[in-house]
């Protein structure tokens, strides 16, 4: 299954291309935050890829170029199918932590 980023031209690429990448203005960002703009990058194809049942979760973590934003992404979609998202179970709040006794 073929994935791929995507990178048009806009005002803060051809920046980024005089001017070289900056802190907050990595190509990266640049294409992340550009996604209604018909940009994309590769981890946002991995994971509109599981989203359509194209690729598993593990091969769309093995693959990942930034493990934590396709994590997050593969959480999401798992959420709003219903499914399980950790296998923590039962727990609870302690309502007595911190409480010396005294009432």
């Amino acid at each position: 299954m073929p994935a791929f980023e995507i990178m048009g031209s806009n005002l803060r690429v051809k920046d980024s291309i005089l001017n070289g990448e900056s802190e907050g203005k990595t190509f990266y960002e640049i294409i992340e935050g550009s996604q209604p703009f018909g940009m994309m990058t590769f981890d946002q194809c991995i994971s509109e890829h599981y989203k359509q049942g194209l690729v598993t979760e593990d091969i769309a973590m093995s693959y990942a170029s930034r493990k934590p934003i396709v994590g997050r992404a593969i959480d999401a979609i798992k959420s709003a199918k219903g499914e399980k998202t950790t296998t923590i179970e039962g727990l609870a709040i302690d309502k007595e932590y911190g409480r010396t006794g005294r009432q």
